[in-house]
């Protein structure tokens, strides 16, 4: 029973140093890096990240699609082969990696047509 409410106390006073010190700190943080964030566009004007761009945009579009062939190749060619027989091998692409894959897709599209339409 001491462990039942135990556990009860060891949320309570974490919530409440989260309330009292995260908080704060987290928006305190927060403030600061958007300043610094503001003065380095200002200060800068990006000219690193311009530059690297297109270089970012492949590495991103060549992980995206090596992540997604792997869950392929995982689910459809290993484990239709008679040597995949265990449960968990062929069951590793559950719901949430689905959802994911997809959530990462909307994402991938939209930051496509944004960068695309930048060159336009």
């Amino acid at each position: 029973m001491f462990r039942y409410y135990s556990s009860y106390a060891l949320v309570l006073s974490s919530l409440t140093h989260l309330i009292c010190c995260g908080i704060p700190i987290f928006l305190s943080l927060s403030s600061f890096f958007v300043n610094l964030v503001f003065f380095e566009s200002l200060a800068l004007d990006f000219e690193f990240l311009e530059a690297t761009e297109l270089y970012l945009f492949i590495f991103t579009s060549l992980l995206f699609l090596v992540i997604i062939f792997m869950e392929v190749y995982n689910k459809k060619i290993r484990c239709a082969s008679d040597e995949c027989s265990s449960e968990p091998l062929c069951n590793s692409t559950k719901k949430t990696i689905k959802y994911n894959i997809i959530f990462s897709s909307i994402l991938y599209i939209l930051n496509t047509s944004i960068f695309i339409s930048e060159y336009f």
